[in-house]
């Protein structure tokens, strides 16, 4: 199935039942659809995206990335939990996830030879029911949102930060048209000289009150001086001003785990990469 606007949507509705039935348990938060999906301009060729639909809704999808890791990501409703076995039968996955507590979908992975254990992706969580106090920040620093002009610069960090990156002027353009994209929760950390030192991009779940990080950086020059916690507690404090009153946030080392349980999240569970032969 070829990746389309109505399909993001579809993905992203299930996401939203999930997290209204499941809270933290939820997989996928419409944010880390919009931000995997559309960040990646130009590799759909390499996709295999499939859709299970039940009484007109999307209750299961896949998205197989046959990119050398042949990665399967997956979603489905706890209610069509049945649908595992057929979507894990996809012969050209290599690398399945699932929680490490779910003995259930565990169970499912084993079946189809996915029992190697691989890296941990560590899921947190904290409660915002007021906005944290204004971040401290080194002389000739601010904290502020992205606009369009902003662009080519917010591009630069990540590409930094992540290096090697395939974003893109063209595919964060692709990520700014997406829903629930806001430049008002495109937050950053302003050097003195007008560079981006530092960033947090969050991503508003408006039914459900809950906001996300996803994702953060902190260029290397700047490191060790506090702005990864400025930006992300700039970042709390404006997903508190938008209504969201529960953030969430996922790690896979110390580091940065260490950071955000400085501020105030706490990880409930790790989701764990599964590979067979």
């Amino acid at each position: 199935m070829r990746l389309t606007s109505a399909v993001v949507t579809a993905m992203q509705e299930l996401a939203l039942e999930e997290r209204r039935l499941l809270g933290p348990r939820a997989q996928w938060h419409v944010g880390d659809i919009a931000w995997n999906l559309r960040q990646h301009e130009g590799r759909e060729d390499d996709w295999r995206i499939r859709v299970w639909v039940a009484d007109g809704q999307v209750v299961a999808w896949s998205w197989l990335q046959q990119d050398g890791r042949d990665h399967l990501e997956h979603d489905v409703h706890p209610a069509y939990l049945h649908l595992l076995d057929e979507l894990l039968a996809e012969p050209g996955a290599r690398v399945a996830m699932a929680f490490a507590d779910d003995a259930e979908r565990r169970d499912a992975l084993a079946r189809y030879g996915f029992t190697q254990p691989g890296q941990a992706m560590h899921y947190l969580v904290r409660e915002l029911p007021d906005p944290p106090e204004p971040p401290l920040l080194p002389d000739g620093f601010r904290c502020r949102t992205v606009g369009d002009g902003d662009v080519p610069e917010r591009v630069s960090i990540h590409r930094e930060v992540w290096a090697p990156s395939r974003v893109t002027e063209g595919s964060y353009g692709q990520v700014r048209g997406q829903w629930p994209y806001r430049e008002s929760l495109d937050c950053v950390v302003e050097a003195p000289d007008g560079r981006f030192a530092a960033y947090c991009l969050c991503w508003p779940d408006d039914a459900n009150s809950v906001g996300e990080f996803e994702p953060v950086g902190v260029r290397p020059e700047f490191r060790r001086r506090g702005l990864g916690s400025a930006v992300c507690t700039f970042a709390l404090r404006r997903l508190h001003e938008e209504g969201c009153r529960q953030a969430i946030v996922y790690c896979a080392n110390e580091p940065a785990c260490a950071l955000y349980q400085s501020l105030g999240f706490r990880v409930h569970t790790s989701l764990v990469e599964y590979a067979r032969p």
